[in-house]
């Protein structure tokens, strides 16, 4: 812990410097030399040794800002892609963002959330459903059932694919065409369209998309208004969609 401060007195020290210099009326500022100003780094390195909760305070208060600001550079893309899934009227109060893997076991944890919170709030909520096949390097079929469930969109069954790939296990070309006509899909449809390059696209820029949200680092990943969720905890997910509605 100590060494943790030490390195953060060594960044802060010249701002809460230049923050006790400022505080000298400016008539009197010319006066201070040298000496003052080491001195005045003594008191301030002893005050924040002292009390090294300023230090972690200010590294969460930095790191927030940074996570906010990679957000807020590519708000566009998160937002407005035209070719997202969408559930949920344009007019919603709150609108959800998930970044989700059909491979991905916390992924599945959350999808009775999700659907029952737009089943609740069919006029409040909107979700923005972002396919982003992370695991696909290891299950090698991650990639197959986006598309699958892109294509199943154009025949207006994204939902029903969505949920049904959510809940399975071992998306085999197979099992993915067996969930397909379980849920009124047109099979050979969706593989025809599964070869589309704008659904290819489309996946690939959701994957250049994550590498610029510095607070990502899997799924699911949850963005509200001015919140986000990393993980699948239920709990805090509730309790995000509670305060973004009370707002």
């Amino acid at each position: 812990m100590k060494k943790s401060v030490e390195t953060s007195v060594k960044y802060l020290k010249p701002i809460l410097m230049a923050t006790a210099l400022v505080a000298v009326p400016a008539c009197s500022q010319s006066s201070v030399n040298v000496s003052d100003k080491e001195a005045i780094g003594k008191i301030v390195h002893e005050y924040i040794m002292e009390n090294p909760e300023l230090v972690m305070d200010a590294l969460v208060a930095h790191e927030e800002n940074q996570n906010w600001d990679s957000i807020n550079e590519v708000k566009t893309a998160i937002y407005d892609e035209k070719r997202d899934v969408v559930m949920g009227p344009d007019s919603a109060k709150v609108t959800i963002v998930e970044f989700f893997d059909y491979n991905c076991s916390y992924c599945k944890r959350t999808t009775d959330w999700v659907t029952n919170v737009l089943e609740k709030h069919p006029n409040d909520v909107r979700v923005i459903f972002k396919e982003t096949p992370i695991l696909d390097s290891r299950t090698r079929t991650s990639i197959n059932a986006s598309k699958a469930a892109l294509a199943a969109a154009r025949q207006g069954k994204y939902f029903e694919m969505h949920v049904a790939l959510m809940n399975a296990n071992r998306l085999t070309d197979d099992r993915i065409d067996e969930l397909a006509e379980e849920n009124g899909v047109d099979v050979a449809k969706m593989r025809e369209d599964m070869e589309d390059p704008v659904i290819t696209e489309h996946v690939e820029n959701t994957m250049t998309l994550i590498r610029k949200i510095r607070p990502f680092n899997g799924t699911p990943f949850f963005l509200f208004e001015d919140e986000f969720v990393a993980g699948a905890s239920v709990e805090r997910l509730d309790e995000m969609l509670n305060k973004a509605l009370s707002n």
